[in-house]
């Protein structure tokens, strides 16, 4: 075996001669130098086991010499040569790093049994490092292993999504990342699954197509891309440097990664992309599994009878719905659909007969539905439906269109038109209805009951035109003050102009004595972007308000002249119908805040004027 490589350094021709001469002789590879300055210039081009240096010399002496060596990457042991008087120096540059020292005259024992000891200790330190090395390449890939099992324990794809980017976080030292997965609806398209650390969730995309991916990742669109190097798309830290992850099964794209800011303020390099793609690609059949759980989840938690989705898999669904909207600051909503009768039809019906018109629901609810939506099964006249991404308006929009679709289906038909059940329906919303499933389920039962007690039921207008409601309210109506309805309008207008981000619809027929008001509240609303749009049906010969933000329908189409207030929407409804008698010169209105007949004629109203309300 080589023996090691010794520098030996001093100012005294005699010592270098003799230091080479003795080193060679016991096989070592030695070279020498004249001073500091030649010692460094032999350093930058050669590497050394140990160097032996004199301490007191001409310009740059042995302590300095240590110190400048010590400065570098390249870190040889260094025997440091002095004289009795200069034992104190000696000490001194053992504190800047040198490892022994010798007394001159040097004893050619002392000199040898010194070098074996300090390339032992070198030689044990070597080996110590190599191992420690060896150590943590293990235990980073123990850990990456560990991670990876990780991955493959839950087959859930929420927390699954948490800790995919969670792991590439601390594989890579990244303080931010973001993970999109594939849509278990539609594959094409990418869904914001989990964030971590220095991201918020407002600013990122909600959604990505993996045919058409933005600039910032255009990179992974090709199926041999595993990962890139590009600035953060545009709608966080542009000037940022990001690692874009793929998370492929083959040549399918399910999810792909963003990881910004490295912990130590650097840029990602090979051995970042590195982990990160072993780690994606075991998330990615992670990834697999758990879509295909889920789709066989969707197949197997079916109640026998109606074929809809059992009340425990709703359930398990709308907790992780609650779960996701809390992180991504989503909301959604929840219908409850319920027969009145089933009990009657079932002593009128054979099990057989039964258990078709059961069929029959299901089927003409799931006609109603997206493909994101999920239908379950609480009983044989209970059914509910979840909806993700689906405010208040939106959810009764849908609400209405099951209720619409079962009462004109033929496949429903019963023979006794007073046989039939009675569909009664209802919507929460989350937040705003509750943040636990079991207040969402409170305010489904309590808006049940709300619908059976109903005004539309028990005056029976459920298929009356606007036109009959009219008078069957007017019917109900009060003598009130004159100034009523034009503090209700304005009242109304001022409430759009200070929630803009509310959706809802606002019809106003104002005749002859609320022009004022209604010009007054529209003036409000100019240069307001607002999400409640107001309609004003008013004969535009006489009742026009010029250059206001509304839709403008003639009173012809609603089919009454009866002046009318009536707001729907995320905010609290609002109805009222005024009845003026003026040659009498009084006035009576009807006016609510009853929630399903302000619906009912908000909805039958747009209808009959041929707009679409939430749409």
């Amino acid at each position: 075996m080589a023996k090691a490589r010794i520098l030996a350094v001093d100012d005294q021709l005699y010592f270098r001669v003799f230091l080479e001469d003795l080193l060679q002789q016991e096989g070592y590879d030695v070279s020498t130098a004249s001073g500091g300055e030649e010692a460094l210039h032999l350093l930058e081009r050669e590497s050394f086991d140990v160097i032996l240096t004199d301490l007191v010399m001409p310009g740059m002496d042995g302590s300095e010499l240590v110190q400048r060596i010590k400065e570098e990457a390249n870190d040889p042991e260094i025997m440091v040569v002095t004289s009795l008087g200069d034992v104190k120096t000696a000490v001194e540059a053992m504190k800047l790093g040198a490892t022994d020292y010798l007394l001159k005259p040097i004893d050619r024992s002392a000199l040898l049994r010194a070098l074996e000891e300090i390339l032992r200790r070198r030689r044990m330190r070597d080996e110590h490092a190599r191992l420690m090395a060896e150590n943590l390449e293990f235990m980073g890939v123990f850990s990456l292993y560990e991670r990876a099992l990780g991955l493959h324990a839950t087959l859930s794809l929420e927390p699954l999504a948490d800790r995919i980017v969670e792991g590439l976080c601390l594989e890579t030292h990244a303080q931010g990342g973001v993970l999109w997965i594939a849509r278990q609806d539609d594959e094409s398209w990418l869904r914001l699954a989990g964030i971590r650390g220095l991201v918020r969730v407002e600013d990122e995309r909600e959604e990505l197509r993996a045919a058409s991916l933005p600039k910032e990742m255009e990179e992974l669109a090709e199926s041999e891309c595993l990962s890139c190097l590009a600035p953060t798309d545009g709608q966080s830290e542009p000037d940022r440097i990001a690692l874009y992850v793929a998370i492929r099964q083959g040549d399918r794209l399910i999810g792909i990664a963003r990881l910004t800011d490295k912990l130590d303020g650097g840029d990602f390099g090979d051995s970042d992309r590195i982990v990160a793609e072993r780690l994606a690609n075991f998330a990615a059949q992670a990834v697999a599994n758990a879509l295909q759980f889920q789709a066989l989840e969707r197949r197997s938690f079916r109640d026998p009878m109606t074929k809809a989705y059992t009340r425990a898999y709703f359930d398990d669904v709308v907790h992780n719905e609650i779960r996701k909207a809390n992180r991504f600051g989503r909301t959604f909503s929840a219908v409850r659909v319920e027969f009145d009768g089933i009990p009657a039809l079932r002593e009128r019906t054979s099990q057989a007969e039964l258990e078709r018109w059961l069929e029959a629901v299901t089927f003409q609810i799931g006609r109603s539905l997206r493909a994101t939506d999920l239908l379950a099964a609480e009983s044989d006249s209970q059914f509910l439906v979840l909806l993700p991404e689906t405010d208040s308006l939106g959810a009764t929009v849908l609400k209405r269109r099951i209720c619409s679709g079962l009462a004109s289906c033929e496949e429903l038909r019963i023979e006794e038109p007073a046989d039939a059940p009675v569909v009664l329906a209802a919507a929460a919303t989350f937040p705003v209805d509750g943040t636990q499933l079991e207040a969402l389920r409170e305010a489904l039962e309590r808006r049940i009951e709300d619908d059976r007690q109903s005004l539309v039921r028990s005056l029976q207008l459920e298929k009356a035109p606007f036109p009959g409601l009219v008078s069957a309210l007017l019917a109900e109506a009060s003598p009130g003050h004159a100034d009523t309805a034009e503090q209700m309008t304005r009242f109304l207008l001022g409430e759009v102009r200070r929630r803009p981000a509310e959706r809802g619809m606002l019809f106003v027929a104002p005749g002859a004595s609320l022009v004022a008001a209604l010009r007054d509240g529209l003036d409000a609303l100019r240069g307001v972007s607002m999400r409640t749009e107001v309609v004003l049906v008013a004969d535009r010969k006489t009742d026009q308000i010029a250059g206001v933000p509304v839709t403008w329908v003639s009173s012809l189409r609603a089919g009454t002249t009866a002046p009318f207030l009536i707001y729907y929407g995320e905010g609290p409804p609002y109805a009222m119908v005024r009845k003026e008698r003026v040659e009498e010169q009084s006035t009576s209105f009807y006016h609510t805040s009853d929630p399903v007949l302000v619906e009912h004629l908000a909805f039958q109203l747009g209808h009959d004027l041929g707009i679409s309300i939430g749409e």
